[in-house]
């Protein structure tokens, strides 16, 4: 826990046997009540550790009015519904990440269908498509899943009566993705849509829009020209400097568009097919498709499908099926 600027506290909570480490979550301080900004995930450690920090300045849960998670995922969204139960707070959302609560963490039938299709569609070999369809079910024990009281579209203040922060619709990492900007402050809280080291994983998949990459240059290049001092990321320590990140963010994918778009100036190619001959994990030297978890090799095919799709929205490749299987090719 420290103090990044008077009355504003990052929070680490540990996320046990991720490679991230830890998530950051933001206690801002108010006239009558608190505001926490993200939550950790639903583990005895998260919990543990967030209510130590908590009590290190003064205040326990019951001190919390207002939850705003910038998207559902369940390092960011996991301990939303226990933490709802031991204060009197009110959750707010986008109103996207809301519609997705029930079929990502309650009934999820339909998606594990849909993502099955998803990947087989997209080129998957059958032998893989079991692990790949479930990937992500590990996840669901890290989710006390909630309904918001307060649904969120962009524009909204909210308020402490010490800090006053902007709404920002910020689409790409997730479709309902929001960022929280405090202009007399000139600080940002980013989530994941803006990391001091990491790129965001950005996915074309069953709940996405069509072309999320798209989404999340647009709002990245809003977000630049924002007047920031700091910005107070998901993952990883407050930093400065927004524009050159913003640039470099949107000059790696640039070259990762550049990449896939190399590999299919031959013959045209499945998004599977791509993403198995691509380095992945850049920021930690480069995996390959072989020694990727099951996990990753998920997102490591949608971000290609989002590469793909942004290329084909730009018109420099275009799609077709062949044998109920997309393929991809260059113009």
């Amino acid at each position: 826990m420290r103090e990044v600027i008077p009355g504003i506290y990052q929070l680490q909570l540990p996320l046990t046997d991720s490679r991230l480490g830890y998530v950051n979550t933001y206690l801002i301080q108010g006239d009558d009540g608190h505001l926490l900004i993200d939550t950790g995930w639903n583990t005895s450690e998260a919990f543990d550790s967030l209510k130590k920090q908590l009590a290190e300045i003064g205040i326990d849960f019951e001190d919390i009015s207002q939850i705003v998670v910038t998207h559902i995922h369940p390092d960011h969204y996991g301990l939303a519904g226990r933490l709802k139960h031991l204060s009197t707070a009110k959750l707010a959302l986008h109103y996207l990440e809301k519609d997705f609560i029930e079929s990502r963490y309650i009934n999820m039938d339909e998606l594990l269908r849909e993502m099955e299709e998803w990947l087989h569609i997209n080129g998957v070999f059958a032998n893989e498509l079991p692990e790949l369809k479930t990937a992500s079910l590990g996840m669901i024990k890290f989710v006390v899943p909630v309904l918001p009281d307060i649904i969120l579209r962009g524009g909204e203040i909210i308020s402490t009566g010490v800090f006053s922060f902007q709404v920002l619709w910020t689409p790409g990492h997730s479709s309902g993705h929001i960022s929280l900007y405090e202009p007399t402050q000139k600080i940002l809280v980013s989530g994941d849509h803006i990391l001091p080291t990491i790129t965001p994983n950005i996915s074309r998949h069953p709940q996405s829009s069509i072309n999320p990459l798209g989404d999340y240059l647009n709002s990245l290049s809003t977000v630049k020209q924002l007047d920031v001092n700091l910005i107070l990321p998901g993952h990883e320590n407050p930093f400065t400097g927004l524009k050159p990140r913003v640039d470099e963010i949107i000059q790696h994918h640039k070259q990762r568009s550049s990449e896939i778009l190399e590999t299919i100036k031959a013959k045209p190619k499945t998004a599977y097919q791509i993403s198995t001959g691509i380095t992945w994990m850049s920021d930690i030297s480069g995996v390959g498709w072989q020694n990727l978890a099951s996990w990753d090799k998920r997102m490591a095919v949608m971000e290609t499908i989002a590469h793909l799709e942004a290329m084909r929205f730009d018109g420099k490749v275009n799609k077709f099926f062949k044998d109920n299987t997309i393929y991809y090719r260059h113009t």
